[in-house]
C-alpha cells in the first residue's frame, strides 16, 4: 500500500500499481516493481546477504561519521555515504580479503571474527594524516591514545573510532585537535574487559580528510619507531632538512604525550603546543 500525503500528483512513498514511490537523500524518486523475483536462495546468494547484513550491521553506529570521512568520495561518485563504506571494504568482511571470487561464493560467514579490522576505511582523501598512532587501556575503563602529529595543521581535527565486536557496536570515542597530540575517554560498562578496535582519522577546516588509520596497542619497546621519530633523520620525509625538523617535533609530541599518560589520576600534564 502506498501513501500519498500531497494529493494525487505530489510524491508518494510504497507500491502503486507496477511503480514504487521512495524517498532517497531528500529526493522523490519511482522505479518499475519487478514483475517477477527469483529467489534461489542458493549457497552464494546466502553468503552475500551475510556479508551484506554483516556490513549493515557494523557501518550503522558509525554513520555520524562515515558523513565526515566520507562525504567528498561519495559526492563524487554520486552515492551515499553508507554505500560508499560498503564499496571501499567489502573485502573486509567474512574473511575473504585476497580470497579467489570462486572460494569466496562457497563460504558463509557472518561473524565479526572475520572481519579484517585494520584494513577498514572510515575515510578517504589527501590530506596528511597523523603518525605513529597508539593507544592503551586503563584499569579505570578510560583509553588514551596519542598520536604524532605529522604534516597537517595543528587545528585539523581527529576523530577516533572505537567498535567492540562482542557488544556488536560503536561509537565515535573522541574528536580532538591535531596538535594536542592524543585524546582520553571513557569506553561503555558494556565494552569492559572485551576486544575492542579503534581507527582515526583527520578532518580539516575546508572538510578534506585523510585516509583511515587503524590504531595499535601501545608497544614500549618499539614506541620511539611506532611514531615515526626514530629513522627518519634529516630529510628522510623527501623535504630535505625539513625532516630533521618535524622529527624534532614529533619528539616534543612524543614527550607530552608520556607525561600526559604518566601522570597521577587528577592531574594533568604539561602539553607542548607546536
Amino acid at each position: 500500500m502506498a501513501k500519498i500525503e500531497q494529493g494525487i500528483l505530489g510524491p508518494f512513498r510504497g507500491t502503486v500499481g507496477t511503480v514504487i514511490g521512495y524517498r532517497w537523500r531528500d529526493r522523490w524518486c519511482m522505479r518499475a516493481r519487478p514483475s517477477h523475483y527469483n529467489d534461489r536462495r542458493s549457497e552464494a546468494q546466502l553468503e552475500q546477504r551475510s556479508r551484506f547484513k554483516a556490513m549493515i550491521q557494523f557501518a550503522s553506529p558509525a554513520t555520524p561519521l562515515l558523513r565526515i570521512g566520507l562525504r567528498a568520495w561519495a559526492a563524487e561518485r554520486g552515492i551515499t555515504e553508507g554505500n560508499a563504506f560498503l564499496k571501499l571494504n567489502h573485502e573486509c568482511f567474512g574473511g575473504m580479503a585476497g580470497i579467489s571470487s570462486i572460494t569466496r561464493l562457497s563460504r558463509l560467514s557472518s561473524d565479526t571474527s572475520d572481519i579484517d579490522y585494520p584494513r577498514l576505511r572510515f575515510s578517504q582523501g589527501s590530506l596528511p594524516g597523523v603518525q605513529g598512532a597508539d593507544y592503551e587501556r586503563r584499569g579505570d575503563g578510560s583509553v588514551a591514545v596519542r598520536w604524532a602529529r605529522g604534516l597537517g595543521r595543528g587545528e585539523d581535527r581527529v576523530h577516533v573510532y572505537a567498535y567492540c565486536p562482542a557488544a556488536g557496536t560503536g561509537l565515535a570515542a573522541a574528536t580532538a585537535e591535531r596538535r594536542q597530540r592524543g585524546a582520553q575517554f571513557v569506553l561503555p560498562a558494556d565494552f569492559a574487559g572485551e576486544e575492542v578496535h579503534f581507527w582515526l582519522f583527520a578532518e580539516g577546516g575546508d572538510g578534506k580528510v585523510s585516509n583511515t588509520l587503524y590504531i595499535k596497542e601501545k608497544d614500549e619497546e618499539n614506541d620511539l619507531h611506532n611514531t615515526g621519530v626514530v629513522g627518519r633523520g634529516a630529510g628522510g620525509d623527501g623535504s630535505g632538512g625539513a625532516g630533521a625538523a618535524d622529527d624534532a617535533v614529533h619528539a616534543a609530541g612524543v614527550v607530552a604525550v608520556r607525561a600526559e599518560l604518566a601522570a597521577p589520576p587528577g592531574v594533568a600534564a604539561a602539553v607542548v603546543d607546536g
